[in-house]
């Protein structure tokens, strides 16, 4: 698989998130819309978003950390973001 298939770059997570915060439903210390999660870390920082399977954080200077079981989940959780951003 191509990293460009599997990639998430730090300015689709960040419009994922202010989409999630601008349309999505109270949850927790977050908000949630179209079951992908997002939360802001304590320190302002960093953001977070995530679907239960697949994680992706947005840290300081932009550097993005991504945890995923596998390839499969992370290319879906991709398609989910792109969609919720309209790319």
């Amino acid at each position: 698989m191509k990293e460009a298939e599997t990639k998430i770059t730090a300015e689709t997570a960040l419009r994922a998130y202010q989409v999630i915060f601008d349309q999505g439903a109270r949850v927790g210390g977050g908000r949630e819309y179209a079951g992908v999660r997002a939360e802001l870390d304590y320190d302002g920082y960093g953001v977070t978003i995530g679907d239960g399977i697949v994680t992706v954080r947005v840290l300081f200077h932009n550097k993005v950390s991504i945890d995923t079981p596998n390839s499969r989940s992370l290319t879906r959780f991709r398609k989910r973001l792109s969609d919720l951003v309209g790319e």
